[in-house]
């Protein structure tokens, strides 16, 4: 069985934020390559989300006028 699961703009923050609590403190250089790429798999996720969501709303604001 499986369940599409939609995460908010909000979901990516506490995620992105996750992410900093965990590693921030670290060196870039000695955080495993498997967390960056992770890392980076959800920043391109969270950006392609906004992206999508303007443009809903910018069809939205095109379909009243």
């Amino acid at each position: 069985m499986s369940i599409e699961v939609l995460l908010t703009l909000a979901d990516y923050h506490t995620i992105m934020n996750w992410y900093e609590l965990a590693f921030g403190k670290h060196d870039p250089n000695k955080i495993d390559q498997k967390d960056h790429s992770t890392f980076r798999k959800l920043s391109v996720m969270a950006q392609s989300y906004i992206e999508e969501q303007k443009k809903l709303s910018s069809d939205n604001e095109d379909d009243k006028a």
